[in-house]
């Protein structure tokens, strides 16, 4: 009786640490659909509640070593809920199963990044779930494994504790939210250094290869007026899944050809390729550099 009632009073102790916040913590559930745990690894924010549903024919329990949490009986199509306040490594069994057996693992907060593939120096957008009532976590960043050093301004959690923070891409970095609870998840976003362009001209088509492959971003043929002195845009899509496109070139070749990387239609350029004079199809001096004062000499 002893044992018991210490252990209903560590469940009460850590129901009222996880209180803070908690109306608008989420739910992590793991079923129970025979003699096993599904999902067999789990990850949850701290403050969570974790919900184990016994959808099986017979009894089972759940349990973490040293009192962190014992189930009692759970009837089959019932369900029994705890919640974690601490993050860490929970390793749960079924004592009534001894094969039956799973792992928890609670964070200070979840972290994703994306674009995937994002070119250094373009906005990286990190965003995940921390505690719920959480006021502010800060954005830490650490390249090669080197020190974390905080950067950006952080992002202010919703009640439910998700956020969002934009910083810049940076090749070889790890990210990591800091929260009052500590570090949450890292991750290493795949990040590429530098993007090559380059163009070749045959038969009436300009060839357009990305180095390394980079797909996903929207390249745009620009033609160089001789009349305005400024590039003007002719066309636009998508690179194909190995980072080329194809675009028909007019009859007139009397003319200078670019192409310009965006992640969407309208975004800033990311990437510009080098000129190529389309009459002779070889590379060519920008017509910006050569003419730098007239009016709209820099394209856009």
């Amino acid at each position: 009786m002893r044992r018991r009632g210490a252990l209903l009073a560590t469940v009460a102790l850590l129901a009222w640490a996880g209180a803070t916040g908690s109306a608008s913590a989420g739910t992590a559930t793991i079923a129970i659909p025979g003699k096993y745990f599904a999902p067999a690894r789990s990850t949850a924010v701290a403050g969570d509640t974790v919900t184990f549903r016994n959808n099986d024919l017979v009894v089972h329990n759940v349990r973490i070593a040293g009192g962190v949490f014992e189930s009692g009986p759970i009837a089959r199509f019932t369900s029994w809920s705890q919640q974690i306040a601490q993050p860490g490594g929970y390793p749960f069994v079924c004592t009534l199963h001894a094969f039956m057996g799973g792992y928890l693992d609670v964070v200070a907060a979840t972290l994703a990044a994306g674009p995937d593939g994002v070119i250094a120096g373009e906005p990286l957008t990190l965003s995940g779930r921390t505690a719920a009532g959480t006021a502010h976590v800060g954005i830490e960043q650490s390249v090669a494994g080197g020190e974390w050093i905080a950067v950006g301004d952080g992002a202010a959690p919703g009640a439910d504790g998700s956020f969002a923070a934009t910083v810049p891409a940076v090749e070889g970095a790890s990210y990591r939210v800091n929260t009052p609870a500590g570090p949450g998840q890292v991750v290493t976003p795949r990040i590429t250094a530098q993007v090559d362009v380059h163009l070749e001209v045959e038969r009436g088509w300009l060839h357009v290869h990305t180095m390394p492959a980079t797909t996903g971003l929207i390249a745009t043929l620009q033609l160089y007026s001789r009349w305005h002195y400024r590039w003007r845009s002719v066309a636009g899509m998508r690179l194909d899944g190995h980072g080329g496109a194809m675009f028909r070139l007019p009859a007139a070749r009397r003319t200078y050809a670019r192409v310009v990387l965006r992640r969407n239609a309208g975004g800033p350029a990311l990437v510009r390729s080098r000129v190529v004079n389309l009459r002779s199809g070889r590379p060519a001096r920008d017509p910006d550099a050569i003419a730098p004062a007239m009016p709209g000499g820099h394209g856009h």
